[in-house]
């Protein structure tokens, strides 16, 4: 696209380019264009001492939606911007370094102007409190912090801020719902929202799905979405799964997200579980520790008379330079 624009060397080009921003006359809808000069996009002219002249610019819409490209800041810091992002429903989660936290409404503005799909930009702070709930601040967009995330054809409704969600687990929704099989018994330890819950009941026909979680508000949202997907059979608890679950009938599947403490809680699915049947294992864990985690699980396992198999041990996704998430699948038979 042609635009006027003014012609800067690049020591001086964040100084005019914030200069005309304040002016209100920045073509924000246009890349600016680089060699050994800068080229900033303008809507009118402007009388700032430099060169003004036309030129094409290709539309930041064009650009494959990335948001550093556009993002107002300092060319030594695009560096420090957040390269990974969460998206749940239409809120983006970013976590922000504290080199450009001054910078996060740009970061924010940038994204929605790159991700049409977006209505709310928020900056994680870390998670917070036994129920896993992050600290958010909304910093662009829309004062909100509820929506609708879809996955795998279902709907999810979900506050950010009050519930613990990971929209990177929708391919483990998905997984295990596969694997169950008509008739099952199955307990969620730890449910949140619903995502595994509301997932099996969506695709299969299990007997009965019990879903457990400590926060009440996670437990309301978990009504409001076996409502919004119609599905039943789900019994939503609130309350202590290590409680809760000594009085649940048996079950052919247990599954355990509870990354940073699920080990604490095996014993306790272990004794829930049918002489046969597979816990399903989520752990955050040193990547150099997860064979010493296995031989664990299997030494609890023998305590209580299982057998112990692992049918599927994956990597799911990275938690820290030497943290990881993994996700096992424990199959437990009684010994004869």
């Amino acid at each position: 696209m042609k635009s006027l624009c003014i012609k800067v060397e690049k020591k001086q080009g964040e100084i005019i380019r914030k200069k005309l921003s304040e002016m209100g006359v920045l073509n924000k809808k246009l890349l600016i264009k680089k060699n050994d000069f800068l080229y900033i996009p303008i809507l009118t002219k402007v009388n700032l001492g430099f060169e003004i002249m036309e030129k094409d610019f290709d539309d930041i819409e064009l650009e494959g939606g990335d948001y550093k490209k556009i993002v107002e800041i300092p060319e030594d810091l695009r560096k420090f911007l957040p390269t990974s992002f969460d998206i749940v429903g239409d809120i983006a989660i970013i976590k922000i370094m504290d080199e450009v936290m001054s910078y996060k409404k740009a970061v924010g503005d940038a994204m929605l102007k790159t991700q049409r799909n977006l209505r709310t930009v928020c900056v994680d702070r870390g998670v917070k409190n036994e129920y896993r709930i992050r600290n958010l601040e909304v910093v662009a967009g829309e004062k909100k912090t509820e929506t609708i995330h879809k996955e795998y054809n279902i709907k999810l409704k979900v506050d950010v801020s009050k519930v613990y969600f990971s929209p990177r687990l929708a391919s483990e929704h998905y997984r295990i719902a596969e694997q169950v099989e008509k008739n099952e018994t199955v307990i969620d330890m730890f449910t949140g929202v619903g995502g595994f819950a509301v997932m099996i009941m969506k695709h299969k026909s299990p007997k009965k799905v019990f879903a457990i979680d400590i926060n009440e508000t996670a437990i309301k949202y978990l009504k409001e979405n076996i409502r919004i997907n119609k599905v039943k059979n789900i019994v939503p608890i609130h309350g202590d799964a290590k409680k809760v679950i000594k009085n649940l009938e048996k079950a052919d599947r247990i599954i355990m997200n509870l990354p940073h403490k699920s080990y604490e809680f095996f014993e306790d699915a272990l004794k829930s579980l049918k002489d046969k049947g597979i816990i399903h294992y989520y752990e955050i864990i040193e990547k150099d520790k997860i064979k010493k985690r296995t031989e664990d699980l299997k030494k609890i396992c023998e305590k209580n008379n299982y057998k112990m198999g692992i049918s599927y041990l994956k990597q799911i996704k990275t938690y820290s330079p030497t943290e990881v998430m993994i996700a096992v699948d424990v199959k437990c038979e009684i010994e004869e």
